[in-house]
């Protein structure tokens, strides 16, 4: 038995499912019970299933339960809150009113390490430069990287505004740079190019000054 022709296909698997579950009563009962050697009965049978079929029954019979008010904000809460199970070692954040400036001999250039990891194999800075500010010539033994986010800086022919990227291969030589009107930078350069040792020589030489002119 073949479905009528003008009869929404979807209603005929329906009526399969309804006849699989024995919810079928008078007229649509017989008619259907001819229809269990019906491949296309057999197909809506399949396709819907008992489970699918006691489920939609089970929604008819218990509405939709609207939500209450604060159900969505206590959900997004605990997306939003850190899973206990990851290792609090693994997350690190600083503000930007958090963590320590070092400046460099000639007291115009300063920097904040944000990541100076052993593992990672190269260290995060954030370079601030006043007005006028030189960057002497130096060589760096890895890869140096830097990002301009303000100001201005002068280097191998050519300047450096907001955005601009520079980049130095490992082994290179980094002629004398200059700021005209200051600058800041993000900083990204392998461990052993960072100048740790030139701020804590500039630092213990700046404490003997003080203490020298205070005596």
């Amino acid at each position: 038995m073949n479905p009528p022709s003008n009869q929404p296909r979807d209603l005929a698997a329906e009526l399969a499912a309804l006849h699989g579950v024995g919810a079928l009563d008078g007229e649509d009962a017989a008619a259907m019970a001819h229809c269990d050697d019906c491949p296309f009965g057999r197909l809506a049978l399949a396709a819907l299933g008992f489970e699918e079929t006691a489920a939609a029954i089970a929604a008819t019979a218990f509405p939709p339960v609207a939500p209450s008010a604060g159900l969505k904000e206590s959900i997004m809460a605990r997306i939003s809150a850190p899973d206990p199970a990851t290792d609090e070692a693994e997350v690190h954040f600083t503000a930007h009113d958090e963590g320590e400036w070092q400046t460099l001999p000639g007291g115009k250039i300063r920097l904040k390490t944000l990541s100076d990891i052993e593992q990672a194999g190269h260290a995060m800075i954030l370079l601030e430069a006043a007005p006028g500010a030189v960057f002497f010539p130096h060589s760096h033994a890895g890869m140096e990287e830097i990002f301009l986010i303000s100001g201005d800086l002068s280097t191998n022919g050519r300047v450096l505004g907001p955005g601009d990227y520079l980049r130095h291969a490992a082994g290179t030589q980094h002629h004398k740079a200059t700021s005209q009107h200051g600058c800041r930078a993000l900083l990204v350069t392998a461990r052993e190019n960072h100048p740790r040792k030139a701020i804590g020589a500039y630092s213990e030489l700046r404490n003997l000054m003080k203490g020298f002119i205070g005596n």
